[in-house]
């Protein structure tokens, strides 16, 4: 079976449609693998988790793994108000607002906006599936040659000894690794400075800041030899959807 790993999407339903279309026209039998911060930032985080439910429910091989805006809605919902500063400070905002909820934003008395508890309510009713959905998003995918995480890994420990909450938060142990690794990995959450996907030594990055730079990517995973890119981009308006064969014709990392 292909494995194809979407980068972070934050909210660009746009350019996430092109990109299913394409998956599901080329690819049909792929197992998708969303790495995590589907929402937040962009304008239709409801119209992308929408889309990412119906990809998991057209294939139940295919997976999402939790991101850390994701964590930041969950604490909202499981904590409320005195959980949602982080949130609105991430992209919250444009995600509560996508789902069509005003009214419910509020400035503290520290003066840094929050959201009242009543929305966590109603984003536990009404949004149930969702909801669901992110909690069922798993920490880590692990394939025979890559292992498919978020924001990043410790290199020196095994996967099944790793924090849950730095897979989805920390990068930094990742980015710094110059050495091979046993697995490759693949992650996003940390902005490319191309912004298109970077192949180095150890690590695929996949996050290329589609919220504000229009370019959301997805990689073929291949068992042999470098992947293979698709980036679901915005030019002039209109999204083209195209294919690198060779990850030779991207940017190659150092």
């Amino acid at each position: 079976m292909e494995t194809i790993a979407v980068g972070d999407i934050h909210g660009r339903a746009d350019l996430l449609e092109g990109l299913l279309k394409h998956i599901q026209a080329h690819h049909a039998d792929a197992q998708v693998v969303f790495l995590g911060d589907i929402i937040d930032r962009g304008p239709d985080s409801k119209d992308c988790l929408n889309m990412v439910e119906s990809e998991l429910a057209r294939n139940p091989a295919s997976r999402m793994i939790l991101g850390n805006h994701e964590d930041l809605m969950l604490r909202f919902v499981d904590g409320g108000s005195a959980s949602s500063k982080s949130w609105c400070w991430n992209g919250g905002l444009n995600t509560v607002a996508s789902y069509g909820y005003k009214g419910y934003d509020f400035v503290g008395e520290d003066n840094f906006v929050l959201l009242r508890d009543e929305l966590a309510e109603i984003l536990r009713t009404e949004q149930a599936s969702h909801i669901a959905m992110i909690r069922n998003a798993v920490a880590f995918f692990e394939l025979p040659d890559f292992v498919l995480v978020h924001a990043g890994i410790d290199p020196t420990i095994p996967m099944d000894q790793q924090d849950p909450y730095k897979l989805r938060w920390d990068s930094k142990a990742l980015i710094a690794h110059r050495d091979p690794l046993r697995k490759t990995i693949v992650h996003g959450h940390t902005v490319t400075d191309s912004r298109l996907p970077e192949v180095h030594v150890n690590r695929i990055n996949l996050d290329c800041g589609a919220y504000k730079s229009g370019v959301l990517c997805a990689a073929l995973l291949a068992s042999e030899g470098r992947p293979s890119f698709m980036l679901s981009a915005n030019e002039g308006g209109k999204i083209r959807v195209f294919d690198s064969p060779a990850a030779q014709q991207l940017k190659i990392a150092s």
